[in-house]
């Protein structure tokens, strides 16, 4: 008996053990992270390619974050970072931005994810680690990691923290992809933010993401109206009570 109580207590001691995404910072101060996921699949790079999508780089966005000094964390995609190298240079030399891995390719960790085509498990570490040398390329020294549409299962948990970075995820989501409507946008994100969330919408621009820009119009003031500042992402998780896991 006591031989099995000591195994459950290993096995529940592994449980405990075992990373999990952070998805806020301090609840005791007024301060958010905006996030931006830079997605580029290989169909949207072939898109790109052919003309049947004009751009994936929405500088209008960059523009009104620089404009209102709004600090932001981009999660960008390696492809992504191929596609826009002067762009993710300048990303990378702004002070107000902070660069963070979202793969390489943009492919599903796990399944069911939104559509996306599946990675195979033997090529998972090459998708972080290519988006990372990419990253590092850019002179950015980044530790932070976002699986492509948040899908992932424990085995993938463990893989980011073998490779030296933390899995950062949100609890407060626009849900801008195929959103037409920058309201909903809006009421999505003013009705789930608190202080210490980290806010995610997406940077790629393109037909599915319509209304982020006018959303971000909206969302900036109205956010700083109730008394939220902006950090980035690792300026919110160096508070002293640090973050949730």
């Amino acid at each position: 008996m006591r031989r099995w109580l000591g195994v459950g207590l290993l096995l529940w001691g592994v449980v405990l053990a075992a990373p999990v995404p952070i998805t806020h910072g301090s609840r005791h101060h007024p301060q958010i992270a905006l996030t931006f996921d830079a997605d580029m699949t290989p169909g949207m790079l072939q898109n790109l390619h052919s003309g049947r999508v004009k751009s994936y780089n929405p500088t209008e966005l960059y523009r009104l974050l620089e404009q209102h000094r709004v600090k932001a964390t981009f999660f960008l995609s390696g492809l992504w970072i191929e596609a826009y190298p002067e762009q993710s240079r300048r990303l990378a030399q702004n002070p107000l931005f902070e660069l963070e891995n979202h793969s390489y390719s943009h492919l599903a960790f796990a399944q069911p994810c939104y559509g996306l085509p599946t990675v195979q498990t033997a090529a998972k570490a090459a998708e972080i680690r290519k988006a990372q040398r990419l990253l590092e390329s850019l002179g950015v020294n980044n530790r932070y990691f976002r699986f492509p549409g948040g899908c992932y299962g424990p085995d993938d948990l463990a893989l980011v923290k073998r490779l030296g970075l933390q899995v950062v995820h949100w609890d407060a989501a626009g849900e801008d992809g195929g959103q037409t409507n920058p309201e909903v946008i809006v009421r999505n994100v003013l009705s789930r933010v608190h202080n210490g969330s980290i806010v995610v919408l997406h940077s790629q621009g393109g037909p599915r993401l319509p209304a982020t820009l006018p959303a971000l119009r909206r969302l900036i003031p109205a956010l700083q109206a109730r008394g939220f500042t902006f950090v980035k992402v690792a300026e919110l998780l160096a508070e002293p009570e640090g973050a949730s896991r």
